[in-house]
């Protein structure tokens, strides 16, 4: 064979795995996320899915956003995200009777710390204040106002709870003094009592038994197919059992998408977001009982509700059976 005919072959098979490429490219289904928080575990394993290319392994093109709980559930509804990640919030919608379904529990003790204004040093220091939260009826309100009751403090009469976003944003609304407390997450409680805030207790110390993030889906009409809900949650399985079993490599991946040389402060991060994830995406079934008549008395609703109207951990358990099955291991 001549030289020019091995360097055309050569080229029409690089120009081959181009085009090959490109194919797969585009055979990539596009999936919206939402997600209350960039930093907190309840998305953590799924950016770490991302920067692990499980979704791309299940023909997904994955895009995660930054949205407040009740916009999530009604985006859901509306068709404009397949999945998103604020599953107190989901609760409460579903217990009024919107038909959307939690998939996947991802992390089923609160991985928050109430962080106060420096110069509160106890809960009393907190009546006539404001306290942010996410919204009034998600996970952020419901176990702020437990920590609160298990203090002498009445929610509805000795503070005032104010809707304010995300983590990022209810720091920042501290920083600004325009609120004396808010539950925070690991990394922005980290950052706060670096900067001299006041950490007057663990959300975790407060609460038996809790709803945080999750994968939830909204009505049948809307939500992706059970083909496409099938290779999602693998993947994001995927990316908790990489979380929760390769520490170092995943704080290498969280230095990255944190933006920050500081090892430190990340592994703090992690062993707190690691301490709140369940073990394999599900929980029992008294739990789930007791979150919905919880949320039942949160909203007033008096109906009865059964636990198979809001959770369906069938997609989630399958998924772990096949992970199972072929061997896999992150």
């Amino acid at each position: 064979m001549t030289k020019t005919k091995r360097t055309s072959g050569l080229i029409f098979v690089l120009l081959l795995g181009l085009a090959f490429g490109q194919r797969l490219c585009l055979a990539l289904e596009n999936v919206r996320v939402a997600t209350a928080s960039m930093t907190s575990p309840s998305v953590l394993y799924l950016l770490v899915a991302l920067k692990e290319g499980y979704f791309k392994e299940e023909g997904l093109q994955v895009e995660i956003i930054n949205i407040r709980g009740e916009i999530a559930v009604k985006t859901a509804m509306a068709g404009e995200v397949g999945f998103f990640t604020h599953s107190g919030s989901a609760l409460a919608a579903a217990v009024r009777g919107i038909p959307v379904k939690i998939l996947m529990v991802v992390d089923d003790k609160p991985p928050w710390d109430l962080i106060a204004q420096p110069q509160i040093k106890s809960f009393a220091q907190l009546k006539g204040g404001t306290i942010g939260v996410l919204s009034l009826e998600g996970s952020v309100a419901v176990v702020t106002r437990q920590m609160l009751r298990k203090n002498g403090i009445d929610p509805a009469r000795d503070v005032t709870l104010m809707v304010m976003g995300s983590n990022e944003y209810r720091l920042m609304s501290l920083r600004g003094r325009a609120i004396q407390a808010t539950l925070l997450d690991p990394a922005n409680s980290f950052r706060a009592q670096k900067e001299g805030f006041t950490r007057l207790g663990s959300a975790s110390e407060y609460v038996s038994h809790y709803l945080g993030g999750g994968i939830v889906v909204g009505d049948e009409k809307v939500r992706p197919s059970p083909e496409r809900i099938a290779r999602f949650l693998r993947a994001a399985l995927k990316g908790h059992y990489f979380f929760l079993n390769r520490r170092e490599a995943t704080i290498a991946h969280m230095m990255d998408f944190l933006r920050t040389k500081d090892r430190e402060a990340v592994a703090a991060i992690y062993s707190s977001s690691a301490r709140v994830l369940t073990r394999d995406g599900t929980v029992e079934d008294r739990i789930v009982r007791n979150l919905i008549e919880d949320m039942r008395k949160t909203t007033g609703v008096r109906r009865e509700i059964r636990a198979g109207e809001i959770f369906d951990f069938t997609f989630t358990r399958k998924a772990n059976e096949e992970l199972k099955v072929s061997g896999w291991r992150p």
